[in-house]
């Protein structure tokens, strides 16, 4: 799914009974990715999350250094630690992928 995907699903919803143009929709959508992003880049630190009701949280945590491998050469590298973004589902979005 991508962001059009999203702004073209919220205007056709007639459940929401929105009276916005695709332009108007597709920058709410843009800019709550925005905020998200900002969020969790500016002042980054280890534990930092969003968590959205129902849907899931994501959380910025420490990835452990390792050796790694040159498949093409066979040389070992180290890939020194870092932080990286991780998601976790809702019970609820668990519980409907598991219904379906």
């Amino acid at each position: 799914m991508k962001r059009v995907d999203i702004v073209n699903m919220i205007h056709k919803d007639k459940d929401l009974n929105l009276s916005l143009d695709k332009r108007e929709i597709h920058k709410i959508v843009n800019d709550t990715f925005d905020m998200i992003s900002e969020y969790l880049t500016t002042d980054i630190k280890e534990g930092k999350k969003v968590m959205i009701s129902g849907f899931g949280t994501f959380i910025i945590k420490r990835r452990k250094g390792k050796v790694g491998r040159n498949p093409k050469t066979g040389e070992e590298k180290l890939i020194p630690d870092r932080l990286g973004i991780s998601f976790k589902a809702g019970k609820e979005l668990k519980k409907k992928i598991n219904q379906k």
